[in-house]
């Protein structure tokens, strides 16, 4: 009966190291993949990069700062930064980062998936087959106007999450994906971006003056330095009042 055991236990151990095996395999394939593909479109590729994921706290990356980014490439899509890299073996990220950061959050997401844990966003409804949530919806219901809604609906599935963290908007899709769904991810999260320039920007306390910039979070110019912001359609802009009636 003892031998038995045995050899079941032996059995089982070199079932685990052959799967651990076909594991490191099919990772190393991977990563091979999508170095091809970044040096391809003229990106740069970094086998790892295990302080990245801290440098955001939302959606797919909340309390994921642990995890190591892998298969990292980054580069620049349409005039922003991105980065698009595995977190090990949970999802496949996108980052892209604006000139000009927020303090409004958003994050737009399928219905079938869990509701976001952080405390400050609130739920502000449906927008096609995703939920929106914010941490100022009066903000958040000027910006998610009509053009909005049709850039919801033409998501691809794939990209399961999107959501913004001050001066970056970030996408989750499957580990599982392929190059072309990662063009796919990139350019929706870029997009997105895009109109999140209307956000409204950080605002420093009054008298604070920072000796070291956040590099999610950049200090705006002085308000009368800034640009007119524009809005979508006939949508009012963030810090103007109702439209005036005829």
């Amino acid at each position: 009966m003892t031998a038995m055991w045995f050899g079941l236990a032996a059995i089982a151990f070199i079932g685990a190291g052959a799967l651990l095996y076909i594991d490191h395999i099919q990772r190393a394939r991977s990563g091979h993949v999508r170095q091809v593909w970044a040096k391809a479109q003229g990106y740069t590729f970094t086998p790892e990069e295990p302080q990245l994921p801290a440098t955001w706290r939302r959606a797919a990356l909340a309390k994921q700062d642990y995890l190591s980014a892998v298969d990292v490439v980054s580069g620049m899509r349409r005039g922003e930064k991105f980065y698009l890299f595995d977190l090990e073996e949970t999802a496949t990220i996108v980052a892209v980062q604006r000139d000009i950061g927020s303090d409004v959050d958003i994050d737009l997401r399928l219905k079938s998936m869990s509701p976001p844990k952080d405390a400050d966003m609130e739920l502000l409804g449906a927008m096609g087959p995703r939920i929106v949530f914010a941490t100022d919806l009066e903000i958040a219901r000027r910006v998610c106007d009509q053009r909005m809604v049709a850039f919801a609906e033409s998501l691809p599935p794939k990209l399961q999450m999107l959501w913004s963290e001050g001066s970056w908007t970030l996408g989750s899709l499957p580990v599982t994906s392929t190059g072309r769904e990662w063009d796919e991810a990139i350019d929706a999260v870029t997009r997105l971006s895009g109109m999140l320039h209307v956000l409204p920007p950080v605002r420093q306390p009054q008298g604070f003056r920072s000796t070291r910039p956040d590099p999610g979070r950049p200090r705006p110019r002085p308000i009368a330095e800034e640009p007119p912001a524009e809005g979508f359609g006939n949508q009012p802009r963030w810090d103007q009042g109702p439209a005036p009636q005829p």
